[in-house]
């Protein structure tokens, strides 16, 4: 016997920051929704590939500020973010600016590392490092804005029942 087959898939947050600067994001999880066997099985052998989503981070601190962003996960597989225990997601961050300015994202191994990039419009976010924003050199600055595109894909595989395909991004700010 078969079972109707459907899939949700969730990404949830969470937020440190530091007390001087307070980031906002435009939701709190993303959802994908159910994924029926017909799409599924479209995808044949291939990874079942998800819609890509935009999240819109905001960080809004009383004083300009050098501020980084530091990402991490509680689901990992193999140094990335996972997405359930056959998935994975990935994060681009995209469209910076800096109180209203268009800036450059450079990736940072931590909150204190030196910068090894002059910057890029478009950033992968890798698990357990950052990023920048840069103009030349580091900026500073009260009111930072920032987009991140999610995507998300998982292994097909036979699924009998309904299934929850999860996966989380952790963020710190750092600023100083």
């Amino acid at each position: 016997m078969k079972y109707p087959l459907s899939l949700l898939m969730m990404l949830t947050f969470s937020f440190s920051v530091n007390s001087e600067c307070r980031l906002i994001a435009s939701q709190q999880s993303v959802s994908y929704g159910s994924v029926s066997a017909a799409e599924r099985q479209a995808a044949g052998s291939k990874p079942v590939e998800l819609p890509e989503k935009y999240l819109q981070f905001n960080v809004n601190c009383d004083e300009p500020q050098r501020v980084r962003l530091l990402f991490n996960s509680t689901l990992t597989h193999s140094n990335t973010f996972a997405f359930g225990s056959q998935g994975q997601m990935t994060f681009t961050a995209m469209k910076a600016t800096v109180d209203e300015r268009e800036v450059q994202l450079a990736p940072v191994r931590s909150a204190d590392s030196v910068l090894s990039s002059s910057g890029s419009p478009l950033a992968l976010i890798i698990l357990n490092e950052g990023i920048a924003f840069v103009s030349g050199n580091e900026v500073r600055g009260k009111h930072i804005s920032l987009t991140v595109a999610v995507g998300a894909r998982f292994r097909n595989e036979a699924i009998t029942e309904k299934m929850t395909y999860r996966g989380n991004l952790h963020v710190k700010v750092d600023a100083q």
